[in-house]
């Protein structure tokens, strides 16, 4: 393949990616969380793909002799590109798939801020960032009610240290819908 034909094809790949006309996962589907205050936007770029974003806020708190006490809000930005793998299994167990739910996998990165926007606990590092792969379950029922848990493999890092670790989500939420 010449090299000016694979930046063509680059360059083409997401417009064939959202051609697709049958789709399982929503257009555009806006969740405000709960749990953690913050949205999540998810917009589906193929069959049974989204490309989504979150805007989190982190809470912290610490009461040590050594370090001192304090807390924190901090803004957490994460990232990812879900494959939903397993709506035609639940389609033929006749179980709901409209509004993404089902079972992901998902490249995953986020960011969160070291300075805290509220509050005064700060870190000495500036950012935290996380890249990793997660399998996620995403469940919402009839009154919009969203219930998402992410596990997975990270590499998590600073600008100061770095480490692999465990990557753990839990979400409650609603959907927010034109028609309810």
């Amino acid at each position: 393949m010449k090299i000016s034909n694979f930046f063509a094809f680059l360059f083409f790949l997401p417009a064939l990616l959202c051609a697709q006309t049958n789709k399982n996962v929503e257009d555009h589907q806006f969740t405000v969380n709960v749990l953690l205050p913050g949205v999540v936007y998810e917009h589906g770029i193929s069959q049974n793909s989204t490309l989504t974003a979150e805007a989190t806020i982190g809470f912290a708190y610490r009461d040590s002799d050594f370090f001192g006490s304090g807390f924190g809000v901090y803004p957490i930005g994460k990232l990812q590109y879900r494959h939903y793998y397993n709506f035609q299994r639940r389609l033929d167990l006749d179980k709901k798939i409209s509004e993404n739910t089902g079972n992901y996998i998902a490249p995953t990165i986020g960011l969160q801020g070291g300075n805290a926007v509220l509050g005064d606990l700060d870190y000495s590092s500036d950012f935290f960032a996380v890249a990793g792969a997660v399998y996620g379950l995403q469940r919402v029922g009839n009154k919009g009610f969203s219930f998402r848990f992410e596990v997975g493999p990270a590499y998590f890092f600073d600008e100061f240290d770095d480490d692999f670790g465990l990557f753990v989500a839990i979400k409650l939420g609603w959907v927010v819908r034109k028609n309810r």
